[in-house]
């Protein structure tokens, strides 16, 4: 017993001595697919994915989206076509529209977030085939060992955060599209 308490203590001492840092990601995900139907055997087809909607952002951010998007899209099998265009086609069976609805970057002392929303449309209806919205929240968190206090780490930037979400909803359809039709 008193070896393991001597061993624990001088670990402590070597540690704050170094002064090493804990640094520690904080991550909140939130995700809800409310509309999934639709789209199941279609990775044959085609696809003509639109600029998001970004609002108050600046609307480069909304190209970079489709981009991004058109790209994870081929990049995971979901549609054998996927065509990057300002406006739908209707000789492709299905439109993608998105929307960014938050995009911050937190800095130093608050976390960075973005959050987005994909719709499909079947372009032969105009109904709603595919609806996700998507979230995260990431920060990170240090506590520097030699000055006993808490160290101020940088987020993530929203760029970031937007393409880990962009790539998750791209695998995410594709796991949809690559099913046997029904």
């Amino acid at each position: 017993m008193r070896k393991s308490v001597w061993a624990i203590s001088l670990s402590l001492i070597i540690i704050i001595a170094c002064g090493c840092a804990i640094e520690r990601p904080i991550a909140k995900f939130e995700d809800k697919t409310p509309i999934n139907w639709g789209i199941k055997g279609c990775s044959d087809k085609g696809i003509v994915v639109l600029p998001f909607e970004t609002g108050r952002y600046d609307r480069k951010w909304g190209v970079y989206s489709a981009r991004k998007m058109k790209e994870y899209l081929l990049e995971h099998g979901a549609f054998k076509r996927v065509i990057l265009s300002n406006s739908p086609a209707s000789h492709v069976p299905f439109v993608l529209r998105g929307k960014i609805d938050y995009m911050w970057y937190g800095g130093s002392y608050t976390p960075s977030k973005v959050s987005l929303t994909v719709r499909i449309i079947g372009t032969s209806d105009g109904k709603t085939r595919y609806l996700k919205k998507t979230s995260t929240t990431y920060e990170r968190r240090g506590f520097g060992m030699s000055e006993m206090s808490r160290l101020y780490l940088s987020s993530p930037i929203p760029e970031q955060l937007l393409d880990a979400l962009l790539r998750h909803v791209a695998k995410d359809v594709a796991a949809t599209s690559t099913l046997p039709a029904e």
